[in-house]
């Protein structure tokens, strides 16, 4: 299944208040999982990135210690009494961002990246003995064959360690060379003796898709996950010195397989893929050579699943910026989460928050390395109760059906078996189904702690109408192809074709939002009936303010003497792109910005927020850039299959030019000429717009598409976007977008948010590869001005509203002033309030006569000196005895 946990998909508000109000990190958010300690010795300046992972030590006597790993070293704490934990020892390492570490009966052996000598501390693993714990000591450090890792494990029934993603740097000439995945025998646990190694040869070792990032020992099997080809493996592990692969395979968005463990089992594995919106994916494994996607589970579709750890009918998640999630896999297709730990104050998505999580202390202790944070210690809870939740159409399993918890407000979507589990407190609850082009199913279920329940939730068919239209320019009348028409919330949508129609087929009655768009045009919504005659539809679209599809220089520039750029290669060019790829060229559609999942569940009627994450943060002088996953690979290695460079233009034919970053002379060759610096280090190219007259506009925005591609996720590379108001003399920041957007976006500017709107106004979009050398490619197309409320009064069709209805609010969700559209079929008196969640009125927007036609409304949050405070709030409309209402998200 996949799982989304609404209070982090991030209501805007929640979103926007976590970027501007900075939380201490032992403020954590918790559920069935008690915060009992916390330690923060090493925090870096500025906020940086300050510890890797955790790992846990027993000692016979049953005393528990903690190992943290951190920038430049390891630290040893005594955690037998979670609430009174005490500081054992420091042992200095080389300055690392990644640092692991795994414990073998009184011995630790710590890994970590940096290969260069310092301070008289050399490479390799190190090996700690913790014979007498309170007194651990370094007694060596082991680099033979290599002195690098990534990541280390140890099979602890049979004495042997396996180091991962391994390298080894010459310290003369300081070259690297991968050395594959190394097994070593701990008979002596003071003296490692190498046994084995996958690959065997050093050519096999060198080849990126043989790259091992982390694997896990359990019985006689070893899965092992090959991130930057995105396969996952199974071997043969019964004779260790000689693993032998039994299967590999990839899987749809298989971009970063970064880490699997079995369920107790062996019949079912959880993968993690580490890329933001990659779900934690569920394989049936039980015929190991035909591995089968059993099921999907994602904490917040917008963050990063790390590590899954495996106890028993546990299932630990150190999930990033969600924290550490718990779930019962006493069924392992279906997780149902019953606990989370989430010491990560700010936005979702990105490399912070949760690195590891250690669950496996006798005692019950639970720890924990958070980034920025340091060492956290828990103990858990387990009051909840499961209820498994299957959905059919009266006969069949039903996939991509929404499960929706009430009181808790879990959800989650059913896959393939239509079954989804959730782990609420005990209590009442009622559970409801819910699908496109079907009717509701309740079910109502009592929980006590412990239980397992099931209930079945058949779904029922609605009548559906056939539904067209078609879409005009408002001032011509003429026909406008490549129109997008959209029923928000749902999977309907269509292009216009070449006389303007569109056809959204056998759509199932009841009310929807209709929302069209073109570029060039101003974008329109409304709510229309479908089952009430008639069932076509008229769409008139106003031609906006301004509009460029780049098919002429209008004056832009790119650089300049201010921008700081230094990029050699990649630079802006307006050109018809030629295209990149890795395994070929893919087809690229153009996708509407907001018309996801997250949008629907949250029924919000604008886009989501962007550059939540660390962009955002750092744009807005809070915290600073992360490093991502860069695991060993250098330029090239790693790249994620699919488009790189986009091979066509966003704008509808016959136009074909577009801005991209450089323009190559070999589909294949993705480094060709992509945004390098000196050196391939730190390059940045900066493309500025011509001015734009945004004066007399009541809603001056500004839309555009665009594409990027990041090789390796890395909050170093990036896509700026910024605004001025003075032609170019001071800049805001408006979004950074980071991570793979392999395809064209659309995105809207509401001017008034971040400048007085003026007659010189000019938009920045700054392409980056600031850290590690990467593929950047960056795209940017059909750049509109318009007034956005224009839409809200442009009647479809040129005839009076049927019914009373309110068009969408813009902004929705709303910083401040909110513009209200409404159609009002016959005059009469009306009277239009705001109300919040719990039913009381916080506004009056109208009460009087009103005539037939559009009306447009304002409410503003700020009026008469009180400020509303952010939330949930709903516009009610009366005219006689019809009414109407839209939900409104007010956020600061």
């Amino acid at each position: 299944m996949t799982r989304v946990r609404l209070p982090k998909v991030a209501l805007a508000a929640a979103l926007l208040l976590t970027l501007l109000v900075p939380v201490a990190h032992a403020q954590v958010s918790l559920r069935n999982i008690t915060l009992r300690s916390h330690r923060n010795d090493y925090p870096q300046p500025g906020g940086d990135l300050a510890y890797s992972a955790c790992w846990g030590y027993v000692h016979q006597d049953g005393r528990e210690y903690a190992i943290l790993g951190h920038r430049s070293g390891v630290s040893i704490y005594n955690v037998t009494d979670p609430d009174n934990i005490t500081f054992v020892k420091y042992f200095a390492g080389l300055d690392s961002y990644w640092r692991e570490m795994k414990a073998y009966r009184n011995w630790l052996y710590v890994v970590t990246e940096n290969a260069t000598t310092a301070g008289g501390i050399q490479p390799g693993m190190q090996i700690i003995s913790m014979v007498d714990p309170e007194n651990p000591v370094l007694l060596s450090t082991y680099n033979t064959n290599f002195n690098r890792s990534h990541t280390v494990v140890v099979d602890t029934t049979r004495a042997i360690l396996i180091c991962n993603g391994t390298n080894y740097r010459n310290p003369s000439t300081g070259s690297t060379t991968r050395t594959g995945m190394r097994i070593l025998s701990l008979a002596n646990p003071t003296a490692p003796v190498e046994v084995g190694v996958w690959p065997t040869t050093p050519a096999q070792q060198a080849v990126t898709g043989n790259y091992v990032h982390d694997c896990q020992p359990v019985g006689n099997r070893l899965y092992a996950s090959s991130i930057y080809i995105g396969t996952q493996r199974i071997f043969d592990w019964t004779t260790p010195a000689n693993p032998v692969q039994i299967k590999s395979w990839t899987y749809p968005g298989a971009y970063y397989t970064h880490s699997a463990w079995p369920d107790a089992a062996r019949n079912r594995l959880y993968i993690c893929d580490e890329q933001n919106g990659q779900t934690m994916r569920i394989f049936d494994i039980s015929t190991e050579t035909s591995p089968v996607l059993a099921g999907e589970w994602t904490a917040n579709p917008q963050a990063i699943v790390h590590n899954p750890r495996v106890q028993g009918n546990d299932l630990w998640l150190a999930n990033y910026t969600e924290g550490i999630r718990a779930l019962d896999i006493t069924d392992p297709s279906h997780p149902a989460e019953w606990g989370y730990a989430d010491s990560w104050p700010g936005a979702s998505g990105g490399y912070e928050g949760v690195w590891e999580v250690y669950p496996y202390f006798p005692s019950g202790t639970i720890i924990a390395s958070d980034i920025t944070g340091g060492l956290y210690v828990y103990r858990a809870n387990r009051n909840y109760g499961v209820v498994y939740a299957h959905v059919t159409d009266g006969a069949n399993s039903l996939a991509g059906a929404k499960v929706f918890v009430e009181g808790p407000g879990d959800s989650a979507l059913t896959t393939t078996d239509g079954t989804v589990a959730f782990a609420p407190s005990p209590g009442a609850y009622t559970v409801r189904a819910t699908k496109f082009g079907y009717a509701d199913a309740i079910a109502s279920i009592t929980l006590n702690q412990g239980d397992h329940q099931t209930i079945e939730l058949p779904l029922a068919l609605k009548a559906t109408e056939a539904f067209s239209g078609t879409v005009v320019d408002a001032n011509t009348l003429a026909p406008l192809a490549a129109a997008e028409v959209n029923l928000a919330y749902t999977p309907v949508h269509d292009h216009t074709d070449a006389g303007g129609g569109f056809d959204l087929g056998a759509v199932p009655v009841g009310n929807y939002r209709l929302e069209a768009g073109r570029p060039g045009y101003v974008p329109i919504s409304f709510e229309r009936a479908i089952g009430v005659p008639p069932s076509t539809q008229a769409i008139y679209l106003s031609p906006a303010a301004s509009y460029d599809p780049m098919q002429t220089d209008l004056g832009w520039t790119v650089g300049g003497a201010t921008t700081g750029d230094n990029a050699v290669g990649g630079l802006w060019a307006r050109v018809e792109p030629f295209g990149t790829s890795i395994g070929g060229t893919q087809p690229v559609l153009a996708r509407r910005e907001g018309s996801g999942d997250a949008d629907a569940l949250l029924g919000l009627g604008a886009p989501p927020l962007r550059g939540s994450g660390a962009g955002a943060l750092s744009l807005l002088g809070i915290g600073r850039p992360r490093v991502g996953p860069l695991h060993g690979g250098g330029e090239g290695e790693g790249a994620s299959p699919g488009q790189v460079q986009p091979e066509i233009d966003r704008s509808a034919d016959p136009e074909s030019l577009c801005w991209v970053t450089g323009q190559g002379t070999s589909h294949t060759a993705i480094e060709e000429a992509d945004v390098d610096g000196p050196g391939n280090v730190g390059g940045k190219t900066t493309l500025t717009s011509p001015a734009y007259n945004t004066t007399g506009m009541t809603e001056p925005t500004i839309g555009y598409w665009h594409w990027f591609y990041t090789q390796f996720a890395s909050p170093d590379d990036w896509l700026a976007v910024l605004i001025s108001n003075d032609d170019g003399a001071t800049w805001v920041p408006v979004d950074t977008l980071r991570g793979l957007h392999n395809h064209w976006d659309e995105d809207a500017i509401r001017v008034a948010d971040f400048i007085v709107p003026s007659a010189q106004v000019r938009v920045r979009f700054i392409a980056a590869d600031m850290g590690e050398p990467s593929v950047v490619e960056a795209g940017i197309d059909d750049l509109t001005l318009y007034d956005a409320a224009a839409g809200i009064l442009n009647v479809p069709g040129g005839s009076a509203a049927a019914r009373l209805n309110f068009r969408s609010p813009i902004p929705n969700p709303a910083p401040g002033l909110v513009t209200l559209g409404l159609d009002l079929p016959r005059a009469g008196k009306l009277v239009v309030e705001v109300f919040d969640i719990g039913g009381r009125r916080v506004a009056s927007l109208h009460d009087g006569p009103s005539p037939a036609g559009p009306l447009q409304l304002r409410w503003d949050p700020a009026q008469g000196g009180a400020i509303t405070p952010a939330g949930v709030y709903y516009a009610r409309a009366r005219l006689g005895d019809e009414s109407a209402s839209i939900r409104i998200a007010r956020v600061r």
